[in-house]
């Protein structure tokens, strides 16, 4: 009889045992069996650009603690030559994730924007250390009599270039600073950023100064595909958005910038405004 009645129970049991595992399975991590997910860029250093082994940078490290936290272990980094590939890919759905985006309308359309920035990033005019006490900006007035160079391919503000400056061009961005230093300018208008990265691998930190306020300050978000295929993508968002605020609360944002930049780490976190 007890061999009989435990005969009968045996389907029961193993019918509650598989409903409870498909519902702890779709309660749980529905990142875990996904496939692998797909994260494009374009390379800019300090933020992102391929190493000889792997891909690093600035984006690369906050994006991997994000995906750590998530518990996705199935992804990979990948570089194209680009904007107009980086923005193709993601419409027809080859990518999953770009890298550091700036907001726009026409790119909504097809992107899905989190709410979270994971950077706020500035367009600051250089200086020679030497002059730093006697160029100041508060306005474009107190530039009224420097010598100003700039990119002729940079929009950087349309009150920049009508400000009526002595304002002169050049081909490339990456002119500005060795001009700067040979006394040709005296004052550029640069990316914050990059800019403070490459006099510290290159060793001219000491020999500029960057005024304050900046000329120009934008948000910048990893962004997800709507034509992507990649499960749970609203859920995806959500928790990035949550684990943005968590980084940033518990430090590890600060942490990430300062092991590439530096002093400058600080001192550039400390004039963020995510509010």
């Amino acid at each position: 009889m007890r061999h009989t009645q435990g005969h009968k129970r045996r389907p029961g049991l193993f019918l509650i045992t598989m409903i409870t595992v498909a519902l702890l399975l779709s309660a749980g991590d529905i990142h875990a069996h996904a496939r692998t997910l797909i994260i494009e860029g374009l390379e800019e250093t300090p933020l992102k650009w391929a190493g000889h082994e792997e891909a690093r940078g600035i984006d690369i490290d906050i994006m991997t603690e994000v995906l750590s936290r998530m518990n996705i272990t199935d992804y990979m980094f990948r570089f194209v030559d680009s904007g107009s590939r980086l923005l193709h890919n993601a419409q027809n759905g080859s990518s999953d994730i770009i890298l550091t985006l700036s907001m726009s309308q026409e790119r909504s359309t097809y992107l899905h924007y989190p709410n979270e920035a994971h950077l706020l990033l500035d367009w600051r005019f250089a200086v020679r250390a030497e002059d730093k006490t006697r160029i100041r900006f508060n306005d474009f007035s107190d530039l009224s009599r420097v010598q100003i160079g700039a990119a002729a391919d940079y929009s950087y503000t349309s009150t920049f270039w009508n400000s009526g400056l002595d304002i002169q061009t050049v081909a490339r961005s990456d002119l500005l600073i060795p001009m700067l230093l040979q006394k040709r300018f005296d004052a550029v208008p640069v990316n914050y950023l990059s800019t403070v990265f490459d006099s510290i691998q290159n060793g001219y930190r000491k020999d500029i100064v960057f005024l304050h306020p900046p000329l120009k300050r934008a948000p910048y978000y990893n962004v997800f595909a709507k034509a992507s295929d990649y499960p749970g993508k609203q859920q995806f968002l959500r928790d990035y958005d949550r684990i943005i605020r968590d980084m940033r609360d518990d430090g590890q944002l600060l942490s990430i910038l300062e092991n590439y930049l530096g002093p400058d780490g600080l001192d550039w976190w400390q004039s963020q405004n995510f509010q």
